[in-house]
C-alpha cells in the first residue's frame, strides 16, 4: 500500500452550521450565558478542529498529498491511496456510500465524548501506529459486506454499510407488508400472493457492521465483522387481541450471500431509509423491493480490540 494521495472527508460541526453559518440568535445565547448543553456545541467544534490540524500534520509527515473534502461535497474516491473520515460513525457511513471502488476507508473519532464510534480506529493519535502497519503489510483492511436495495423503477439504492429499515411514513402508523426470502435471479418474477400479510412497526436488515445499533435494540443478534449474512428483524409485531401467537409472523432471520428479501408493501405511504435518517425513498401500495447483497464490499481499516459492543440490559 502506498499513501501518495490522501482525500480527509470530514463532518461540519453543529457550532458550525448552526451558529456560524445559520447564526441561529437562540443557540449563540445560549452558549454566552455558559448553558452547559449548549456549550457541548463549541467544545466538540473546537475539538474537530484541532483532530483536523493534527490528521493534515500526520499525513504530511509521511509525504501524502493531503485533500480535504466535507462530507457533502464528497463524490468519489477513485485517485486516493486512503480515505480517512472524521467525525462519528455516522461520517463514515455518509463516506462510505460514495465508494464502491478497491479505496480503504479509515475513521477517526474527533470526539469520543460524545460520539459512539462503534467502526472507528479511535483518535487521532493512533493514526501514526495505524499507518505504519498499513504501509508495512501487518494490518490490512477488512473487507465488509454491504447491502443494496432494488427499487420499482430499476433503481439501486446503495452500496448501504449499516442498516435498511421499511416503515410506515408516520412511525405512530402499523405498517402492513407481505416478504419472502428468495434467490435472488428469481426476486424479480416471484409471486408473494400466498404470503400472509404482515402486522407490525416495520422491518429492519442490516449488515454485519450494522449489527450493533438498530436492530440488535430490536432484538437481533450481532455478526462478527466480517460475517457475509445479512439480518432482518420485524419491529414490534402485532399480535391479536385474544392472545394468540400469530405463527406466519416470523421475528426475522438470516440472509445468505445469493439470497434476497422480497418485500411488498401494503401501505399508501410508506418509506425506506438507509444508513440513517436523511438518505430514505417514498413508496406506495404494491410497490416491491429487493433487499440483497452489494457486489461492493468496503474495505475497512478496522481495530477488531476496539469494537464497542452494547449490552442488553437485563430486568
Amino acid at each position: 500500500m502506498t499513501l501518495n494521495r490522501v482525500l480527509v472527508v470530514y463532518k461540519k460541526s453543529r457550532y458550525q452550521l448552526y451558529v456560524k453559518e445559520h447564526q441561529i440568535a437562540s443557540i449563540s445565547e445560549a452558549i454566552a450565558r455558559g448553558d452547559a448543553l449548549a456549550q457541548r456545541f463549541l467544545s466538540s467544534h473546537q475539538a474537530l478542529e484541532q483532530t483536523l490540524a493534527a490528521i493534515r500534520n500526520i499525513l504530511q509527515g509521511f509525504g501524502a498529498q493531503v485533500v480535504e473534502r466535507w462530507r457533502a461535497h464528497m463524490r468519489t474516491s477513485n485517485d486516493f491511496d486512503l480515505v480517512i473520515s472524521v467525525g462519528g460513525d455516522g461520517t463514515l457511513l455518509d463516506t462510505s456510500y460514495r465508494m464502491s471502488g478497491g479505496t480503504p476507508l479509515l475513521g477517526i473519532n474527533s470526539n469520543p465524548q460524545s460520539s459512539v464510534g462503534a467502526l472507528l480506529c479511535g483518535t487521532a493519535d493512533r493514526l501514526p501506529d495505524l499507518l505504519e502497519r498499513l504501509l508495512s503489510g501487518t494490518s490490512k483492511p477488512k473487507l465488509v459486506t454491504r447491502l443494496q436495495v432494488r427499487l420499482p423503477d430499476g433503481t439501486v439504492i446503495g452500496p448501504c454499510l449499516n442498516d435498511l429499515l421499511y416503515a410506515h411514513a408516520s412511525p405512530a402508523e402499523m405498517s402492513r407488508f407481505q416478504y419472502r426470502i428468495v434467490a435472488s435471479d428469481e426476486a424479480e418474477r416471484v409471486d408473494l400472493g400466498a404470503e400472509p400479510e404482515q402486522h407490525n412497526s416495520g422491518l429492519w436488515v442490516s449488515t454485519a457492521a450494522g449489527s450493533t445499533a438498530a436492530i440488535y435494540s430490536a432484538g437481533g443478534s450481532i455478526m462478527p465483522l466480517g460475517s457475509k449474512r445479512l439480518q432482518y428483524r420485524i419491529r414490534e409485531p402485532y399480535y391479536p387481541r385474544n392472545g394468540q401467537d400469530n405463527s406466519d409472523q416470523s421475528r426475522g432471520g438470516m440472509l445468505e450471500r445469493g439470497q434476497a428479501l422480497v418485500l411488498i408493501s401494503r401501505l399508501r405511504r410508506s418509506k425506506i431509509w438507509v444508513d440513517g435518517p436523511h438518505r430514505r425513498v417514498a413508496l406506495g401500495y404494491g410497490d416491491r423491493l429487493i433487499i440483497e447483497h452489494s457486489p461492493f464490499p468496503l474495505r475497512l481499516v478496522f481495530d477488531s480490540d476496539r469494537r464497542g459492543l452494547p449490552t442488553r440490559p437485563t430486568t
